[in-house]
């Protein structure tokens, strides 16, 4: 997780953590807006910078309203700032967008700063993979093949699963994974993306229920780029309806 307020500089690393899609830009900048997240609103070249909260997000309009700096000069600057980047952290995970065609408009009354929607927005957590539980009514779900006959598979529903692996439940009587092994040849259905083949090492079993069912922590192993990509659509796609179903009670 990268806790530095600042913006982050253009890097081919960063690519996997841009969000282009407009309907998860704008539920991201709807959360924003109604848990009153404080951000810092960044412009010209000397690192010039101001408090700033969003105080409308508008779908019809394709437009973004944000507090105003209380300063008269800093107002004319961000005003005719050729750039303006904001930055703010969520969940503790950092959020960084850039706006254009900056203009004075008015919420409520008062002076507000009125930008486009942003075409582009950094969720970016470095430290950690970000994982989201998935919902029981359209379940992740992989596809493991049978230790000892390499062509029968047995379906397990996935319990939480991020970009770096995934948690599964598994029943000792249909199939037993070991701790430390790894399992090639395996299928990750994700609901709405698609299907990819992983490679995963079993990091950790632990007993979930009296059924005898167990919870298995897995790793990835040699995650392709592509299937890295649909990951993390199907991770951002649920955190987004989660949020939204959460309404603004869901806690920052």
């Amino acid at each position: 997780m990268d806790t530095t307020p600042f913006p982050e500089p253009e890097s081919p690393e960063l690519e996997r953590y841009w969000i282009y899609s407009p309907v998860e830009i704008l539920a991201l900048l709807a959360r924003l807006r109604s848990e009153q997240v404080e951000m810092t609103l960044f412009w010209g070249r000397d690192g010039e910078c101001a408090v700033t909260r969003i105080l409308e997000a508008d779908s019809i309009r394709g437009q973004v309203r944000l507090d105003l700096p209380g300063v008269d000069s800093m107002r004319a600057a961000v005003l005719q700032a050729e750039a303006l980047v904001c930055v703010a952290f969520i969940d503790h995970v950092k959020v960084q967008f850039s706006l254009r065609a900056p203009a004075m408009a008015t919420v409520d009354g008062g002076l507000a700063l009125q930008c486009a929607v942003p075409e582009r927005l950094l969720r970016l957590q470095r430290r950690e993979y970000f994982r989201v539980r998935t919902p029981q009514s359209v379940s992740a779900s992989c596809l493991v093949p049978d230790a000892g006959d390499g062509t029968r598979y047995e379906s397990l529903r996935v319990l939480d699963l991020s970009v770096g692996g995934l948690a599964m439940l598994a029943y000792p009587l249909h199939v037993e994974l070991a701790a430390s092994t790894t399992i090639d040849r395996c299928f990750l259905d994700l609901p709405g993306i698609g299907t990819i083949n992983v490679r995963m090492r079993i990091a950790h079993v632990e007993q979930a229920g009296k059924d005898g069912s167990r919870r298995c922590g897995c790793e990835f192993v040699d995650l392709s780029p592509h299937s890295r990509m649909l990951l993390q659509r199907y991770v951002q796609r649920i955190d987004v309806e989660q949020a939204q179903r959460a309404g603004p009670r869901r806690a920052a």
